[in-house]
């Protein structure tokens, strides 16, 4: 009885997660839909282009989403 619950409540956990994977928005520029800006993706913004390294904080040559709101939280702020 223990396991069926556990293989159940597994079930729906893993459902929601896909569930949530499938709506998740990415930028206009992810071309490839991978939650990643490339620094080749990035070239079609001249702006993004000119900034890339520095908002590229772990220099993975890719813009996460996180690298991306950090960003946006540090403008806000000076504003």
């Amino acid at each position: 009885m223990k396991k069926l619950l556990l293989v159940s409540i597994l079930g729906f956990v893993s459902l929601n997660v896909l569930a949530e994977s499938e709506v998740m928005i990415t930028h206009p520029l992810d071309a490839d839909k991978d939650g990643l800006i490339s620094v080749d993706e990035a070239q079609q913004d001249s702006t993004l282009t000119a900034i890339f390294t520095d908002l590229d904080i772990n220099q993975d040559g890719f813009l996460s989403r996180l690298e991306l709101e950090v960003k946006a939280e540090d403008e806000d702020q000076t504003n």
